[in-house]
């Protein structure tokens, strides 16, 4: 392909996608994939759901839409042979329907042997239990583990005991102390999980396609999405004891740093840094604008992570919430914009959209709907700075292309009775032979760096010296999977020239330092890109490249800016807002700037040219919340929304008490499956009853089907339930407590390979989920436990060409670090 038809058009420029996939995950994917400059071409085989039309319209935008009677065989032919001059096919379907259709993975290989194709499935290959993100979340128990545990998740499935158990609990409304069960939310943490590994290993296959010249399946499903959206967070530790790996952040008795302003408005201050605060709360009015040497965010008292910090964070948090409600939320947000604290308006998704700094940066984008008019939603949350991507236009009707797709369709290919030669597969992963430095910060920087490590990519993390107590805490831990760790005292000049031998090796360098930072050190983009033309630079933020780009960028603040703790927490009911600990905010980051790397790597082995590349915090919490819009002038557009309770998005769409004080969740979608719930139940009456029979008459009488349902559900016992759900295959399903622990010790998913376990210096044996998404040609998968700040220096520097006495000489210095 010439390179005009490729720069500028973003990396995927000339790329045909097939989306045959139905559900969120796959609709997310293949929009990721479009915004980058694939053709996408949707496969619509049925009427469109009208549970999420609004969500659709955001996740189809930019794509065409092809109608098929898969019924037909003349249908079936025209599919096979999109099938058969597709680059990548992305689908969802139950298993058996694909190899019915003629387009199981055997059946593409022999015919476009360099098709990359894509399965999102619901739990397992052949599971045919129903999937939608609700019943994933209950069945992984996603919806007690969001609420968060006390102790944390960590303690709980390592077996041990909670710290400071006697702890009196103060009020903190956000955190909902007095309400029982689990909770529903909006955000889709199974679905945008599996887009975001779909969509990374889809990517890497394409990396691999230019070396080998085959395509790959590539396989992932909600219930690996749902492991994805647990991140850091599910580990067993055979010392969970440990000096510095237990954090109070994650325990559900930890205060969220979420505070109700005097205007009633809520901000997220994060991280809890209150000094600053509190002696300016003290005035009668609140100075916006302070002295030079009240700048610093970390002026005054600093919070530790340990277990008896909890009691200092409640004293302040009390006084934190008599200082906030003083002062209106504006006045706080430009506080705090004034001393670089981190302080963000809690805001709904129609609030985001309407940000001029977020459409401008075009992560939120503006296009004309045909039905609705100029209407704003999420938009291109990659950056590429040689080939940038765009929103194309809005969603299509159904059908809206068929004519000119089937236009330029060719004969069905035969079958390929040989496939090329020298082609093996990559040994270590779709990425094998990349070399990445990771100089990534906190989680939202290293994640990147363990996902392409996982993939086949020799990581080396770059450590600080003083970063040895970040590295062995549960979350530094949990981000350095696979990679190797060299830890350089930057500041000095002769670590900065190992620094300078390693950049003379990589392919990709990664970081999220603040705008500035990285320049001083002389790694900044245009300080190395004549040096380095085809290196793959990274650099990722908080927020968008403008006003808040110096500001302390975290997943609280990002998630409080984009809407999702605004919709999650039911806030236009007067509820607070709610802060989930499974969370895709920092590692959604990750997973971003991990997928738009290996997108550029694509457009590399094609060009020979590097790019910068980047993503933000608020464009993973912008995905998060992309299942809203709003029309231009900010005017929101009817979607589902859960209700103050946390109960669900409606009757059929939520959870119920059993009469054993468990839970259970329904995901009703279809006239069919309300009918089989209505006779398992023993209610049938309830499904024959007028006011129910259609979905349209369900929407109007919603509030009285849940109260109709209410006894029927607590009549039930969780045993008795599950034993129905199992014969009848019921859109349905009990909401685990103990997923989570029974997850390390599943032999299904120890075959399969999605945990990883090593041993660690202190912790000892730790386990944690591992690679999420398969690949059958280039299978990657976790090659070492967790690195720890200089674990690898001394290996690292010998490769690099120092001999024993000048690696000593540096040890010596302090130049770098080893362990």
């Amino acid at each position: 392909m010439a390179d005009s038809m490729i720069s500028g058009a973003g990396p995927l420029a000339g790329l045909t996608v097939l989306d045959l996939s139905s559900g969120p995950a796959g609709a997310m994917t293949s929009m990721l994939l479009a915004d980058s400059g694939a053709d996408v071409v949707l496969v619509e085989t049925g009427a469109r759901s009208e549970v999420d039309r609004t969500a659709y319209r955001v996740w189809h935008r930019g794509k065409r839409s092809v109608a098929l009677d898969l019924s037909s065989p003349a249908d079936r032919d025209i599919l096979r042979r999109l099938a058969a001059t597709a680059d990548v096919l992305i689908e969802s379907l139950p298993p058996g329907v694909a190899t019915d259709l003629g387009i199981d993975t055997a059946a593409l290989a022999t015919r476009n042997p360099r098709l990359v194709s894509c399965s999102i499935g619901g739990y397992g290959p052949d599971d045919q239990r129903p999937a939608s993100d609700a019943l994933v979340a209950a069945r992984t128990g996603l919806q007690w583990e969001q609420r968060g545990v006390p102790g944390t998740a960590l303690n709980r499935i390592s077996g041990a005991p909670v710290p400071l158990p006697d702890l009196e609990l103060p009020d903190l409304p956000a955190n909902r102390f007095g309400q029982e069960g689990p909770v529903f939310v909006r955000s889709l943490w199974p679905s945008v999980g599996a887009a975001y590994l779909a969509a990374a290993g889809i990517s890497a296959a394409l990396r691999a396609r230019a070396l080998t010249g085959l395509g790959d399946h590539v396989d992932t499903s909600l219930l690996r999405g749902a492991l994805a959206a647990a991140g850091p967070n599910w580990q067993r530790a055979e010392h969970p004891e440990a000096e510095g790996y237990w954090m109070w952040v994650a325990d559900r008795r930890a205060p969220e740093g979420l505070f109700e302003c005097a205007d009633g408005r809520w901000v997220h201050f994060w991280t809890i840094r209150p000094t600053l605060v509190l002696e300016a709360a003290e005035a009668d009015e609140l100075v916006i604008d302070g002295q030079k040497d009240d700048m610093r965010a970390g002026h005054g008292v600093r919070i530790g992570m340990d277990a008896g910090d909890l009691v200092v964070l409640y004293y302040y948090h009390e006084l934190l919430r008599e200082a906030f409600g003083k002062f209106p939320s504006g006045q706080w947000v430009a506080f705090g914009a004034a001393r670089n604290l981190g302080i963000a308006l809690v805001r709904s998704p129609e609030e985001a959209f309407s940000d001029p700094a977020l459409l401008k940066q075009g992560c939120v984008v503006e296009v004309t709907d045909p039905e609705l008019g100029p209407i704003r939603h999420a938009g291109v949350l990659l950056e590429f700075s040689e080939t940038p991507g765009a929103v194309r236009g809005p969603a299509p009707r159904p059908g809206q292309h068929t004519a000119e797709v089937l236009a330029g369709l060719g004969p069905e290919a035969p079958p390929v009775e040989t496939r090329p030669t020298g082609a093996a597969p990559l040994p270590r992963g779709p990425l094998d032979g990349i070399r990445v430095l990771d100089l990534g910060l906190g989680v939202a920087g290293p994640w990147g760096g363990r996902v392409l490590a996982d993939l086949g990519a020799d990581v080396i993390k770059v450590h600080a010296l003083h970063d040895g107590y970040w590295a062995r805490t549960h979350m530094g831990l949990a981000t350095n999977w696979g990679k190797r760790s060299i830890a350089l005292n930057l500041k000095d000049p002769a670590a900065r020239a190992v620094l300078d031998r390693l950049l003379a090796t990589a392919d990709v360098v990664a970081h999220n330092m603040r705008p500035g930072a990285a320049e001083r050190l002389g790694i900044g983009w245009e300080q190395l890109r004549d040096r380095f033309p085809g290196l793959i630079y990274c650099h990722t933020r908080g927020f968008e490249d403008g006003p808040r780009s110096t500001r302390p960028g975290t997943d609280q603040t990002a998630n409080a800016l984009a809407g999702t703790e605004y919709e999650d927490g039911a806030c236009r009911l007067g509820m607070p807002p709610f802060w989930s600990r499974v969370n895709l905010g920092d590692t959604g980051n990750g997973y971003l700037w991990a997928i738009a790397v290996m997108q550029a790597l694509y457009h590399r082995e094609r060009t020979g040219r590097g790019q910068r590349v980047g993503t933000a915090i608020i464009n993973a919490t912008l995905l998060l919340t992309s299942y809203a819009l709003s029309l231009a002038d900010g005017s929101p557009v009817d979607r589902p929304r859960i209700d103050a309770a946390q109960r669900g998005l409606s009757a059929l769409r939520g959870l119920y008490r059993l009469a054993d004080d468990d839970w259970a969740c329904v995901a009703v979608l279809t006239d069919d499956a309300w009918a089989d719930l209505g006779q398992a139940l023993d209610a049938p009456a309830l499904a024959g009853d007028p006011r129910f029979a259609t979905a349209a008459a369900r929407q109007r009488h919603d509030a009285e089907l849940r109260a109709a349902l209410e006894p029927v559900f607590a009549r039930w016992t969780a045993a008795d339930l599950a034993a129905v759900i199992d014969k009848r295959g019921l859109a349905c399903e009990i909401v685990s407590r103990t997923y989570s622990t029974e997850l390390f010790d599943d032999p299904e998913i120890r075959r399969r390979g999605w945990i990883a376990e090593a041993d660690v210096p202190g912790v000892g044996r730790l386990a944690q989920p591992g690679l999420l998404v398969d690949l059958a040609r280039h299978p990657g998968g976790v090659v070492r436990g967790p690195c720890l700040a200089g674990e690898h220096t001394a290996a690292i520097l010998a490769e690099l060409g120092y001999d024993d006495q000048s690696i000593a000489d540096l040890v010596e210095s302090r130049s770098v670090l080893t362990t």
